[in-house]
């Protein structure tokens, strides 16, 4: 059902383990990213998300099923990177958003250093992944359009662990993402951070 209201289109799953832990460092413009994301790839694949997104109409019942993991909006962020830890310990694929919130204007802005910690201290790859089309599907700050859109999730090379926990280990492979999610996505790049909240 998902597949047909989004049009999936899916480029470079062959980039993603098909077992152990993996991170999936995506764009990040629409709640429905994690939609598109988890039914892109034939393994589960988890993702935090607001609690309530839970009570919307028609898609939120089928969010736990296809692998959030709810939490309370303004649980701490050590809570979720703990979450998220413990996911990779059970060798888990896990999305992430290293924006940390959605774009508002459609670039990729700089990217938070969450996900290159939970990459050191799992030893996790981390595949770039882009979701591009989605915004059309499920503006920020309105429902879901019922017609849905036309959506492409890309896959991109893995990358590495960073060699190091270190700030300048963290900092390099977290600038080499966001590389990778600007070449990926086709998107504009910007470099400073987008606004936390990313609208309703």
């Amino acid at each position: 059902m998902l597949r047909t209201w989004l049009h999936l289109q899916v480029e470079g799953a062959h980039h993603v383990p098909a077992s152990g832990p993996v991170l999936l460092g995506s764009t990040h413009q629409s709640h429905a990213d994690s939609l598109a994301i988890g039914v892109a790839l034939e393994r589960p694949v988890h993702f935090l998300g607001d609690l309530r997104l839970v009570s919307m109409p028609i898609v939120g019942p089928l969010l736990p099923r296809l692998g959030m993991v709810p939490l309370r909006r303004g649980d701490a962020d050590a809570a979720a990177l703990q979450v998220l830890a413990d996911l990779l310990d059970d060798d888990r694929a896990v999305a992430v958003y290293p924006e940390g919130s959605r774009s508002r204007d459609g670039r990729v802005h700089r990217l938070r250093s969450g996900v290159a910690r939970l990459a050191a201290g799992s030893g996790a790859v981390t595949v770039p992944t882009a979701v591009t089309g989605i915004f059309e599907v499920w503006p920020i700050g309105r429902r879901p359009r019922l017609r849905g859109g036309h959506v492409t999730v890309r896959f991109g090379p893995p990358l590495a662990a960073p060699a190091a926990d270190t700030p300048r280990a963290r900092r390099a492979f977290t600038d080499e993402l966001h590389d990778r999610l600007v070449d990926l996505s086709g998107f504009e790049r910007a470099d400073d951070f987008s606004p936390i909240g990313g609208g309703a």
